[in-house]
């Protein structure tokens, strides 16, 4: 005679071993899924990283471009406060803290506490194209067409940090959204400067120390070969083939 009883024990746990098979199938499952996904995720990590030019190496680009051009943005803020604050723009000057004492009056110095208060810096090395860290140049042996004055008198302020990667260059020409269309380029993505310019005009820096002369006359424009890319553009990068093919980064400080 059939024990009900054990008959409806042997029932439950043959429905719980039921269950706990399902369970192992399904875990099983989204284990397989789990290694699936992951598999794919790695594998575009690796192609990602193994190129050159590939999504990492622009991220990195693209943050070092977006740390550089902070520099300018502080400067031209300590600028306009000399400017408001009495200080003539030809009186401007960006000695270095190590040559204050080539200043005859501290209120006309940019990094100078008692003047602009600026933070005086060099450009990190992984933007440069050697190991060191960059130098920043200040000058206004330079005119952008289109903006402020054209001819005598319009030169304007401007800072330069020549020796900067190509991938860097083309980063921020992308990043201010510059229209190379028809301009010459040797390397295919950056446009080159005008080979007629002095490239000593760009390594010039406007202080005391040297007992510049604030510039007067027509200054030569910023322009590219075949094309007007960085007319109207208050920041840009060009390629200098007149100085080692170098790439050179320029942001006005003060429009004239």
């Amino acid at each position: 005679m059939l024990n009900f009883t054990s008959y409806k024990t042997e029932s439950v746990m043959k429905k719980k071993y039921e269950q706990r098979n399902n369970e192992r199938g399904n875990v099983l499952f989204l284990i397989l899924i789990a290694v699936a996904l992951f598999a794919a995720l790695s594998y575009a990590v690796t192609q990602s990283t193994r190129s050159g030019s590939g999504t990492a190496d622009k991220e990195k680009s693209l943050l070092s471009s977006s740390a550089m051009t902070q520099h300018p943005t502080a400067l031209r803020t300590s600028l306009i406060r000399m400017v408001l604050s009495g200080v003539d723009v030809s009186d401007i000057v960006f000695d270095a803290p190590a040559n204050f004492t080539s200043v005859s009056d501290l209120t006309e110095a940019v990094f100078h506490p008692t003047g602009g208060g600026a933070v005086y810096q060099q450009a990190p090395a992984d933007i440069m194209s050697g190991t060191s860290q960059g130098t920043w140049f200040y000058n206004a042996n330079w005119d952008i067409p289109l903006i402020g004055i054209d001819g005598p008198g319009g030169n304007d302020i401007i800072a330069f940090l020549p020796g900067i990667t190509q991938v860097v260059c083309r980063s921020i020409n992308e990043e201010f959204a510059i229209n190379t269309t028809g301009c010459t380029m040797s390397d295919g993505v950056v446009p080159e400067l005008n080979n007629a310019h002095n490239e000593a005009n760009i390594r010039d820096n406007f202080d005391g120390a040297t007992n510049d002369v604030f510039p007067v006359g027509d200054q030569q424009d910023i322009e590219s070969i075949g094309c007007t890319a960085f007319h109207s553009q208050p920041s840009g990068c060009f390629r200098d083939a007149s100085s080692n093919d170098e790439y050179v980064f320029y942001s006005v400080l003060l429009e004239r």
